[in-house]
Parts: structure tokens; C-alpha cells; sequence
């Protein structure tokens, strides 16, 4: 295994150190949360899957909104795509001294083009049984399936803004607060930006899912390193006094290095077939 870890950029051994370093260290009494996976916005999967060869791996911290803001979770968590059209993730949950490995598999069944949306079907909480360790912990029961439909459209003034809605059963459906009118349906917006000074893109989202009410800031940067931010069940006084929550996470993904090694093999196939013409040329004024 030494000589794949070694592969990878230094910047890139350090972080994978770190994000195993949390997880191990972590205080027993904490527990991961699904959020923010890396074709999804805060809680909610979205229509899109991870195009072939890219991983995302990283980690995630929620804060309740109460004095000195203690710490309520950490995830280590790891997801990639294949075929450009299957999604695989892994989720490693921490709690009462106990480990629990989870598993997310999202299919990607229609891919937009003009009118036609990204439809996507998956499972979420394939694997150990963390109910009965989790009780009031929603999100984690098991097997809960879902569609979701996302589209890109052009308005005026914010030009492209991506809708995102779906409907999903188990932790999707809820009996309190906005869930009992949506019934596990889930619904949010996102919108992408490119400012000079990010030096890298911006990713701002609201959705509604089966808790509530939540935003999001993702930032990219160009090496792939990516940072977020968000509050969760911002309407938290309408869902029976549940209480604000804030996340952070660090994470960090391939796809710019991928696109740098294809921009290169591109490069190599031009470089090759104009040395081919040059040799050609030279082969026939010889003659």
C-alpha cells in the first residue's frame, strides 16, 4: 500500500494523515452525519453522480447552537464514481466506543441534456445496524431510498442556478415541524460562482429536507481542496424547539488533477501527431 499512498502529493499525505488522525481521536461520545456529500448539498442527494475515476474524501463537525458551542459529531467519509454513472460512498461512524461503516450508492438513470434533467435513484445506510446505538438520530436509518431530479436554468441577472427536488422514504420522512407536510419529499437550489479572489468556485445552497431549513457555502479551490460551511434546521423554533445546528468540514478531491492529467494526454496525442506530419513532410521532400 506504500507506494499508492506515496503517489499522491505531499499536501495530499498530509491531509489523508489528518482526516484519519480526527477519526481515530475523536471523543467516544461523538457521532459522523451524511451531510454534505460530494454530488449532494447540505443533506439532500441531488440528481448528479461523481464522473469515473474521481474520489472525495473528507471530514465533517457538527456544533449545536448553545453555550461555547460544543461539539456534537465528526465523519470520516469517502466517495467516488465509476461509469460516470454509479456513485459509491462510505461513511465511518463513531459512537459509544463502537465503530459502525456505512454505505451510500447512488445510479445515475437519465443525464441532462436540454429539456431532460439528471435523474438519479439510490440507498443510503447500507450496512450495520445503528438504529438501536442511534435512537434519536434520525438520519441513520437504514436502507432509505430516494429519486432525485436536478436541472440547470438560465434566469435573468443570477444567469445559471440549479433546482434540485426528490423524494426519499425512512430518514427523509419525519413526524414533526415541515416533514409532516412534505411527507419525504425534498426540495433545494444551488448556485455556482467563479470571483477572482476564491481562486476557485463557490457553491451557495438552500434546501428543505425532512429536518428543515438549511444553507450552505462549499469552496473548491483550484488544487482541490475543499472547505464547508452550513447551518442546518434554520426554522429550528417551528420543528418542536430542535436547536440551530452549524457544520464545518475540510475534504479534499482529485477531479482537478484528473482534468490536468487529460489536459496532458491530450497534449502527448497533439505533440505525437504533429511530429508524425513533420516526419512525413521531411520523408517526402527527401525524395
Amino acid at each position: 500500500m506504500n507506494f499508492i499512498y506515496n503517489a499522491f502529493p505531499i499536501g495530499l499525505q498530509r491531509l489523508i494523515i489528518s482526516l484519519f488522525c480526527v477519526t481515530i481521536l475523536c471523543s467516544p461520545r461523538l457521532w459522523a452525519a451524511p451531510y454534505y456529500r460530494a454530488s449532494g448539498l447540505v443533506d439532500i442527494p441531488t440528481g448528479k453522480v461523481i464522473e469515473h475515476g474521481v474520489f472525495n474524501l473528507g471530514t465533517y463537525f457538527g456544533f449545536r447552537n448553545a453555550s461555547e458551542l460544543p461539539r456534537d459529531e465528526v465523519a470520516l467519509q469517502l466517495d467516488f464514481g465509476l461509469f460516470d454513472r454509479v456513485e459509491i460512498g462510505l461513511t465511518n461512524v463513531r459512537h459509544n466506543q463502537r465503530s459502525f461503516l456505512l454505505g451510500n450508492l447512488k445510479v445515475l438513470l437519465l443525464r441532462e441534456t436540454g429539456v431532460v434533467p439528471n435523474v438519479a435513484v439510490g440507498l443510503e445506510n447500507i450496512g450495520d445496524s445503528v438504529e438501536s446505538e442511534l435512537k434519536d438520530m434520525e438520519r441513520y436509518e437504514r436502507k432509505s431510498a430516494f429519486l432525485a431530479v436536478s436541472k440547470q436554468f438560465t434566469l435573468p441577472r443570477i444567469h445559471h442556478i440549479t433546482g434540485h427536488i426528490g423524494i426519499g422514504n425512512r430518514r427523509f420522512v419525519e413526524d414533526i415541524g415541515i416533514s409532516q407536510v412534505l411527507n419525504g419529499a425534498f426540495l433545494g437550489i444551488s448556485k455556482d460562482f467563479h470571483p477572482a479572489f476564491a481562486r476557485g468556485s463557490l457553491t451557495f445552497s438552500v434546501e428543505v429536507d425532512g429536518r428543515g431549513v438549511n444553507t450552505g457555502l462549499r469552496h473548491i479551490a483550484d488544487s482541490g481542496l475543499q472547505v464547508y460551511l452550513a447551518a442546518e434546521a434554520l426554522n429550528a423554533s417551528a420543528t418542536n424547539g430542535k436547536e440551530i445546528r452549524y457544520l464545518a468540514g475540510v475534504a479534499w478531491t482529485n477531479r482537478a488533477l484528473m482534468k490536468r492529467i487529460e489536459e496532458a494526454k491530450r497534449l502527448a496525442k497533439q505533440a505525437g501527431r504533429l511530429a508524425s506530419q513533420a516526419k512525413k513532410a521531411t520523408q517526402e521532400s527527401n525524395k
